[in-house]
């Protein structure tokens, strides 16, 4: 798989078509995969969290998600032309898991905000089992976390714990979680659940989505400043290790 270094970050070339039809393979060797993905923010703050660095750098999907990141690559090494929205992936992970009958586990988000979540899934997806579900406010221990999702034999498992706390809790335990499929999904939940609306379609067909979402949230507005912090941040660091 084709990779570029983003702010010392691996991130895939890779398409949302490129991961649905690899799907069907992938379901027929051991795993564990990991679908995680790499946004602006991320590209910005990950090198305060050494593990995860690492973690993302041995992910078996780092996804260019984000259209800040495609920006980057074009003033790099071109070599991501595509973003690959998480909540899109989500999707279409929901629709595999429908198609071929298995059981997902849900981690994250407020609790009736998950409630309703696992309701709509369960509606649009009855293919699938929703195996299990624990809230982002739970006081469960993490061992007895990772225990409960064992118990309820999950073939994937989606975090939604948001930046950085997701990536943590996957680095530190995702091989102990006996699935097959994982993805960091930030605020997927809440959309899913319907209590947070998507941007507009024009705003995702133009690639402001992110800006949208900022500007609908108060506490999402100092995304719009972290923008162009991440892409000077980028070229900085290509310059110093690639661009010599």
């Amino acid at each position: 798989m084709t990779i570029e270094y983003i702010n010392g970050l691996e991130v895939d070339a890779i398409t949302l078509s490129d991961i649905v039809q690899s799907l069907p393979e992938l379901d027929k060797q051991p795993g564990p995969f990991t679908f995680i993905s790499v946004n602006p923010q991320i590209g910005l703050h990950a090198d305060e969290y050494p593990e995860i660095v690492d973690f993302i750098n041995q992910a078996t999907h780092r996804i260019p998600d984000g259209i800040g990141i495609v920006k980057v690559s074009q003033q790099q090494e071109k070599k991501i032309n595509e973003r690959v929205a998480g909540i899109e992936l989500m999707y279409e992970l929901l629709t595999f898991a429908h198609t071929h009958h298995k059981r997902i586990f849900l981690y994250g988000a407020k609790p009736e905000v998950l409630e309703a979540a696992v309701t709509n899934i369960e509606k649009t997806y009855p293919g699938l089992t929703v195996a299990g579900s624990i809230d982002g406010y739970t006081k469960l221990s993490e061992d007895e976390i990772v225990a409960e999702m064992n118990a309820s034999q999950p073939d994937m498992v989606f975090v939604a714990l948001g930046f950085p706390r997701q990536e943590r809790w996957l680095a530190k335990h995702y091989q102990a979680v006996e699935a097959k499929y994982f993805q960091d999904v930030g605020g997927a939940f809440d959309v899913i659940s319907g209590s947070v609306k998507r941007s507009p379609e024009i705003f995702i067909k133009l690639n402001l989505e992110w800006l949208y979402r900022s500007l609908s949230n108060p506490k999402r507005l100092y995304r719009i400043v972290e923008l162009p912090l991440f892409v000077m941040k980028a070229k900085k660091w290509y310059r110093a290790n690639k661009g010599k």
